[in-house]
């Protein structure tokens, strides 16, 4: 089981987005960020970081990768 840990959150106030920045505790050099609701408080972060994660993983199902 992998477990992730949140390393910050940024607003980006002009795209009125927030991002979680991931990190893997066994792996600090590997990071993740995603978006969550721009008023996200801090008291829900886990619950929508972990959301963000389900749907970035769903969505990685059915990816294909281009090369060059």
């Amino acid at each position: 089981m992998t477990t992730l840990i949140i390393d910050g959150l940024n607003r980006d106030v002009l795209k009125k987005r927030s991002i979680v920045t991931l990190k893997w505790e066994d792996d600090p050099e590997k990071r993740l960020g995603l978006v969550v609701p721009f008023d996200c408080p801090l008291d829900t972060l886990r619950a929508e970081a972990e959301k963000a994660v389900r749907v970035l993983a769903k969505e990685l199902e059915s990816a294909t990768i281009q090369g060059p």
